[in-house]
């Protein structure tokens, strides 16, 4: 069954509350060490709740970042160690996102106040890239066939949750960039018609797709597309223009 991201981060904290809760809590010390970047008197509880921070925004488990000398057993997890290198990068995160509230924000808005967290960025993934970048990174080393299957996967997991942003201006924009960018008039065709096949009220789409078969010299493919985008968007000048250009 399909779990929504609040789900999941409530589940991610529940479990580690629970192991937490049992034998494995005796072994987190009351005090801390190798501390680079939180303060070296925090409180435990303090230190623990920005941990299940970090779990939930990333959707991980606290091996993500730190060494179990056992799998499976969390009393041998080696809280000190460095050997991951996800620890690190978490310390360098924290230090940006420090930075952008109490400096760089503050600045730019002129308010105090701003707040960036983990989750402003991750939304429940462990690599925080935007949909359109994902499948344009998987059609450029796999082809557009492989990006659309990618890109169904993770409609299938992800719908609805906020990881993605899964409206058609997303696909809408890769099909500009394999267009406009890369040439590839076919591949942006088959991304369009996957953004018709979701979201078939989208007139954007229509057009698009319409002007790309125009350049194609499938006119009569663009009119049926055009007319199609200007049925769900009747006053679109812009539409019923190119449509009276390419009838003549």
């Amino acid at each position: 069954m399909k779990t929504t991201l609040p789900v999941r981060a409530a589940l991610s904290c529940l479990i580690l509350a629970a192991l937490l809760a049992g034998s494995a809590q005796a072994e987190i010390p009351d005090t801390f060490t190798n501390l680079k970047v939180f303060p070296k008197d925090i409180g435990k509880q303090k230190l623990l709740g920005a941990m299940r921070d970090f779990s939930s925004a990333l959707n991980v488990r606290c091996t993500f970042c730190h060494v179990q000398e056992t799998p499976g057993d969390f009393d041998s997890i080696d809280w000190a160690s460095d050997q991951i290198k996800h620890k690190d990068v978490a310390r360098g995160m924290m230090t940006m996102s420090r930075n952008i509230n109490s400096e760089q924000l503050p600045r730019a808005t002129g308010e105090p106040g701003g707040i960036v967290r983990c989750i402003t960025c991750h939304r429940g993934l462990e690599n925080p890239q935007t949909l359109d970048r994902v499948l344009l990174d998987t059609i450029e080393g796999d082809g557009v066939d492989v990006g659309i299957a990618r890109y169904r996967e993770l409609r299938d997991e992800y719908y609805g949750e906020g990881a993605y942003n899964f409206s058609p201006s997303t696909l809408n924009e890769v099909a500009e960039t394999l267009a406009q960018r890369r040439g590839d008039m076919d591949g942006a065709v088959k991304v369009l018609d996957l953004g018709i096949e979701m979201d078939p009220e989208d007139s954007i789409t229509y057009l698009m797709k319409g002007k790309i078969l125009i350049f194609q010299g499938d006119k009569e493919g663009a009119l049926a597309s055009l007319n199609k985008a200007l049925e769900l968007d009747p006053g679109n000048e812009q539409i019923s223009g190119i449509i009276d250009g390419i009838s003549k």
